[in-house]
This record gives C-alpha cells, sequence and structure tokens, in this order.
C-alpha cells in the first residue's frame, strides 16, 4: 500500500492506495478510529460489493452504521443530507464517531457535508470507488449539494482526515463510463500539465485491455496537478479556480439532464464550448483549440448533436446564470463567469488575477452550438477527425 500527502485547508491528509489492499486499508481505517465507539458508512448502494467487506472487517474494531444512498444526481440535496443526520442520531452516533462516505463524488459531497454539520463537525473519511472522486473530487475540501436553482449552491468547507482507495475498485465502473469519467484528467491535461498529454493517451489507450496501471499513471495526472494549487489556494477560490475549467457549461448540463449525462461527460462537453469561446473571442489559437477536439475525442463521447441537441435553449441559460462562480468577479446579468485558456496549461487572468472573466452569454450559446453541430459534417469520422476536416476546409492548417 502506497501513501501520498495532500495539502488540504493547512493540513497534510494522508492519501492511502494500492492495488487489492482492501484488508490494510480497513486496517488503517480501525486504527484511526481513536476513541469512536462507532462510525457512519455513507455508501453508494451500487458498490455493495466493496463495502460490505470492508464493513465486516472495521466492525471488528468499531460499530459500524452503513447508510445506503441511491447515488444520482437528483438525490443530491439538503433532504438527504438531513435523512442522514437524522438517521445517524437514531442509531447513537455521537460527537466522537466517524463518517465515511463510500462511492462516488456525489456519495463524498453528501458526506462530507453531513460531516461538516453533523455536532457542528464529526471526523470524516473518504473511500472513492471511481475515477472522478478518486482522482479529482475527494482532492478537495469543497463539500456541497445541489438546490433547484442549480448544482452545488448549498455546502461549505471541510477536510476529511484521511483517504483511502484501492484502484480495484475503480476497475470496475463499468467500461462507457470509466473513459467519460476521466475527462477531470484530460481537463488537468489541457488546463495544467500540457506536458502530459503522452502519458493521458497512453493510459486511456490502454484501458480496454488493462486497467490497474493506466490508473497509477492517471492518478498521478490527478493529484500531482492539484497539490501546488491547494497549497496557494486550499479553498478554490483563487488561483485553484483553474480546476473549475469546462464546469459552467458543464455543471448546467449536468443539472438539467437530471442526471442522465454524468459529470465527467458534462465537463467534457465544457471544455470544448469554453474552448471555442476562447477561440472566438481571439484568445485561443487554432492548434490548440484543435488539441482540445483531439484529447476529449480519447474519452470516446456520443455523438455531440444527440447528446447536446437534446437540451433546451431557454433552460440552460436560467442554469447558466445561477452558476456557483457567479460573485467571484463582476458579471452583467447576460454575463457568465468562465474559465478560459490562452494556451493549452495558461489560463486567462482577468481583472482580480485570478483565471476568471466574464463572457457574454450569447457567446457561450453560439459556442455550444458549435460544438452541437459537429457531429453532421460530411466527413464523419470521430471528433477529432472532423476537427481536423474542418480546419483543412477552412484553411486554417
Amino acid at each position: 500500500m502506497l501513501e501520498r500527502h495532500i495539502p488540504l485547508d493547512g493540513h497534510e491528509t494522508p492519501y492511502l492506495y494500492g492495488v487489492d489492499c482492501g484488508t490494510a486499508l480497513a486496517e488503517a481505517l480501525a486504527a484511526r478510529t481513536g476513541s469512536a465507539d462507532s462510525v457512519l458508512l455513507v455508501a453508494d448502494r451500487k458498490v455493495a460489493a466493496h463495502t460490505a467487506p470492508l464493513a465486516r472487517q472495521l466492525s471488528h474494531h468499531v460499530k459500524v452504521e452503513t447508510f445506503g444512498i441511491d447515488a444520482s444526481e437528483t438525490n443530491k440535496t439538503m433532504s438527504l443530507v438531513q435523512g442522514v443526520a437524522e438517521s445517524a442520531i437514531s442509531r447513537g452516533v455521537n460527537r466522537s464517531s466517524l463518517v465515511i462516505g463510500m462511492g462516488g463524488g456525489m456519495v463524498g459531497n453528501v458526506a462530507g457535508l453531513t460531516a461538516a454539520l453533523l455536532f457542528r463537525g464529526t471526523g470524516l473519511i473518504h473511500l472513492p470507488t471511481t475515477p472522478v472522486a478518486a482522482f479529482d473530487s475527494v482532492v478537495s475540501v469543497k463539500q456541497a449539494v445541489n438546490l433547484r436553482g442549480g448544482k452545488n449552491l448549498c455546502g461549505t468547507y471541510y477536510a476529511p482526515s484521511l483517504i483511502a482507495c484501492d484502484l480495484r475498485w475503480l476497475s470496475t465502473v463499468p467500461h462507457e463510463e470509466l473513459f467519460t469519467g476521466l475527462s477531470e484528467m484530460a481537463k488537468n491535461v489541457l488546463a495544467v500539465l500540457p506536458g502530459e498529454e503522452e502519458t493521458l493517451r497512453g493510459a486511456l489507450s490502454a484501458l480496454p485491455g488493462e486497467r490497474i496501471g493506466p490508473l497509477l499513471q492517471l492518478f498521478d495526472i490527478g493529484v500531482t496537478a492539484k497539490e501546488p494549487f491547494l497549497r496557494q489556494d486550499p479553498r478554490e477560490r483563487r488561483e485553484a479556480l483553474i480546476f473549475e475549467y469546462g464546469h459552467t457549461v458543464g455543471h448546467a448540463l449536468e443539472f438539467i439532464s437530471g442526471g442522465s449525462m454524468k459529470h465527467g461527460e458534462a465537463v467534457a462537453w465544457g471544455m470544448l464550448v469554453a474552448a471555442e469561446v476562447s477561440h472566438s473571442l481571439g484568445i485561443l489559437g487554432g492548434e490548440d483549440l484543435r488539441s482540445h477536439y483531439r484529447i476529449v475525442d480519447w474519452l470516446r463521447l456520443p455523438d455531440p448533436r444527440t447528446r447536446l441537441g437534446r437540451f433546451d435553449r431557454a433552460e440552460l441559460r436560467a442554469k447558466l446564470a445561477t452558476d456557483n462562480k457567479r460573485g467571484y468577479i463582476p458579471c452583467g446579468r447576460d454575463e457568465v463567469a468562465m474559465v478560459l485558456l490562452e494556451s493549452l496549461g495558461g489560463p486567462l487572468a482577468g481583472e482580480s488575477g485570478y483565471p476568471l472573466v466574464p463572457v457574454p452569454q450569447e457567446t457561450v450559446m453560439a459556442a455550444l452550438e458549435t460544438v452541437t453541430e459537429h457531429s453532421w459534417t460530411e466527413c464523419g469520422g470521430t471528433i477529432g477527425e472532423r476537427e481536423d476536416a474542418r480546419w483543412k476546409t477552412s484553411n486554417l492548417l
């Protein structure tokens, strides 16, 4: 079992990880229960095959109370957090107890917010079982749930005392969800670590036949990208806003889909829209725009017109207007706060000096239509191949 330390809100949080290390992880969790007489295991019901053996081993050391969750975007609400907290109290959970979240990013957020609110703060441990959670969402102190107005609008900052992951858990994610779920790593390469493009390509190319080796490489891309930003900006409100790249449109798509479009896929489309916005404003060059399409193509997204054309544009506009980055910078009623790139790995700095700028909503919607229409060129082929043809026919190569 390996160990890294992640700077989270001023503390070096241990991240334990390995392959087929469930027994060792359970022992490590037991060692960290201290004086706690119980733990509340908040778990995605779909990962019971991973949860059950760990809970069984942990129960030899401490009382384990399990709360199963149906991990859907529509279920990511304050009412669910209240339900978890009410159940915890009814089962005798107290101030000394630990809250353990086991599942994807949605479960991590619900468990994290519950831990932050219960008794004004109980111990929190993350056990991520998806690539999005393991490589991105739990490597943060942001804990939030949705409101009717939009995604992640209600929450707080709360650091876990431990993160632990058996990479074997990640290898059981359905094949079709695995690639789009890795869009956050594509984001890290595009926005922070462009030198790791070949590592990303190699890992994604190897994934159909091999999982553990590529997942270790992708883990490194995720943590290495975030570490220096979390040291400078632990609550991700300044320099670390770079990790919101693709999330403005991505969150809107994910939210209005009711969760039928997973977070990873939504962020992938959101990055293409952000790149088209930046290019249309004369900021991002043609080669770097092409790189976006090439890299996103590795995620094997479905046809964009089928996926994006179905959304009501008025509803999308309404959700863009309530994006959770609004308020960081002055924005007009018809503007959206976005992270844009000047080049790969080079964010555009706004007047605040941080990577967030106001963009006219019309420009965002026009960029969305450009991305949507890419599937209906005569050349056919993958998204990346269609983009190559687009540039050749426009004499920009």
